[in-house]
């Protein structure tokens, strides 16, 4: 029972990291929750699999569980600026949770731990072949279309940014893997070459995507998975690897790509070296901003995903710019999460890095140890790049940041256990119930967009009255109905009262499941005009005034209301 069950939630978890990448990342909410679905069922399966058999949880599940569970202890105390944003984000977080903890016990078998790394180049490989016919032939489409939000894409991402932080991962995985091959039969073999030929290739395709925060992550990365190996050998009697030919190696990985690609690419490239440019500028007062947020609520933070509506009366600058991501993990971690954030992750990181000192002691097979090293690389490289960028929100990178960062603590031995048969019992109910969760959260997406794509306002309320009878949480889905009201209250002979009152109170809604939002108080506050409720309407403008000081709109309502 135990095995089968097993190898039911790896296929499951492997089919979810095959497919993440190609829905733009799984960024739209339809495919971010039915991305978090599915790895939630295989983590429940593997749950189960603990319980059969009385077996208990790894200590690594106490940390992992400790961020969702600080999102919920948020929403209890209030500490949240959206409540329904942090349950939102507290069960993305369960998801890729659990897909690193699976990881961490999966992968001391050396088969799923090879079946792990060959997932993540496979779909490194796809996506960057993918990438560079597309950029050859459409370079500002994807999948052959265009919308205004398509700016800088690269293969089946929105942001080329993104698609290099896929591929970084893939190139420091191939590149140790291709080493410890090598070593394990003692030269180059096929195996090897092969590894290396893939890195070589994804560094190009990764170069061409023109990512200057990703040269910087894919050297970092390199030189991570480098150190990795020297620390590694020293331990053992006799090896002795010498740091030019890795320093060599990496170096030749990144010449390489940076030969083949055009010159128009190395010339951007090279613009890292020139000091603040508009997009710098833009990344430097984000930062400002998100540090002043912070400091406002130092323990517990804003409520994790609660930025979006958290950080704008705190922007000082932009106002053009819709901020819904601090270009930062880092700092995103710390607005949300505040220090508590902070202490989890450092207790995951903590076991973690035992987990993998163990791994690199006392492993016997280079090749295992090898994927190990290229694992923690891998990592490295996203990590850095996450200091200045938003990697880690979209769910196809995290999704591979978790699991092979589970893969690169996974240790050598049985770690310490926690609880016995009722704890991973509990788990299995607890991930199969957020499953569904995920499950009926991507039907009230896909239910929401559908309604949001009719032209017709008649027919948009009668849409959206269906999802959210369904789905109440929608604070987009009110908003709408609350416009589409508003629009059908103003006819050729005046205003029909109670459509607006009815505009009114879907805004009131949308405003009461994100209190922070201030466009939503904008429209709110021009409803209530309407109407001829002169003190709320001002209010309620005002208000929408200090949420989002530098909205560009916000502030022209503001003066002709006031006129």
């Amino acid at each position: 029972m135990r095995p089968r069950l097993d190898a039911a939630a790896e296929a499951v978890l492997l089919l979810a990291l095959l497919l993440a990448p190609w829905p733009y990342g799984a960024a739209a909410d339809p495919a971010r929750y039915a991305l978090a679905a599915l790895v939630l069922l295989g983590a429940a399966l593997w749950a189960t699999s603990r319980a059969t058999v009385g077996d208990g949880l790894p200590l690594l599940a106490a940390p992992a569980a400790g961020l969702p569970a600080l999102g919920l202890f948020q929403i209890a105390v209030g500490a949240s600026a959206v409540p329904v944003w942090t349950a939102e984000a507290a069960l993305l977080l369960a998801a890729m949770m659990a897909a690193l903890v699976f990881w961490s016990e999966r992968g001391r078998d050396r088969a799923a731990a090879g079946r792990l790394a060959g997932a993540v180049l496979a779909v490194c490989g796809a996506e960057a072949v993918f990438g560079a016919v597309q950029w050859s032939q459409a370079p500002n489409r994807i999948y052959g279309q265009a919308t205004p939000i398509v700016t800088t894409p690269f293969g089946s991402y929105v942001n080329h940014n993104h698609f290099a932080g896929l591929i970084e991962m893939g190139i420091v995985l191939a590149a140790a893997m291709a080493l410890g091959r090598a070593r394990l039969r003692g030269g180059p073999t096929p195996g090897a070459v092969g590894l290396g030929a893939l890195s070589l290739g994804l560094a190009a395709v990764h170069l061409a995507s023109r990512s200057r925060g990703g040269l910087i992550a894919l050297a970092a990365g390199l030189m991570a998975a480098g150190t990795l190996w020297l620390l590694a050998a020293s331990r053992r009697e006799g090896a002795r690897l010498r740091v030019w030919p890795l320093a060599l190696g990496g170096a030749i990985v990144i010449a390489f790509g940076l030969a083949v690609v055009p010159a128009g690419t190395r010339a951007h490239l090279a613009t890292l070296f020139h000091g603040h440019d508009a997009s710098g500028d833009y990344r430097l007062d984000v930062a400002r901003d998100t540090l002043r947020l912070a400091a406002t609520r130092p323990l517990l933070g804003a409520g994790l995903g609660a930025y979006a509506d958290a950080f704008p009366p705190f922007k000082r600058a932009h106002g053009d710019v819709r901020t819904t991501h601090a270009e930062s993990d880092v700092l995103e971690l710390l607005a949300e999460g505040g220090l508590a954030g902070l202490a989890l992750v450092a207790w995951l990181a903590v076991l973690l890095g035992r987990g993998l000192a163990e791994r690199l002691r006392h492993g016997r097979n280079p090749y295992r140890k090898a994927i190990a090293v290229g694992a923690a690389g891998a990592v490295a490289a996203l990590g850095v790049h996450s200091l200045f960028d938003f990697n880690l929100r979209l769910p196809a990178n995290a999704l591979v940041f978790a699991s092979l960062l589970g893969l690169a603590g996974s240790p050598r031995e049985v770690p310490r256990r926690i609880g016995s048969r009722a704890l991973p019992a509990a788990a299995a109910l607890i991930l199969a119930l957020l499953s569904g969760a995920a499950a009926w959260r991507a039907s009230g997406s896909i239910g929401l967009d559908r309604a949001l794509r009719d032209p017709d306002p008649q027919m948009r309320v009668a849409a959206l009255d269906s999802v959210l009878a369904r789905h109440p949480y929608l604070a987009e889905g009110y908003r709408a109905r609350g416009l589409a009201w508003r629009e059908l209250a103003v006819g050729r002979h005046g205003f029909a009262p109670a459509r607006l009152e009815w505009a009114e109170r879907d805004l009131g809604r949308a405003v009461g499941l994100r209190p922070s939002w201030g466009e939503a108080w904008a429209d709110l506050a021009w409803t209530q005009h309407l109407r001829g409720d002169v003190a709320s309407a001002r209010a309620a403008m005002d208000r929408a005034a200090r949420l989002d000081p530098t909205h560009p709109h916000i502030a022209r309502a503001r003066a002709e209301m006031l006129k």
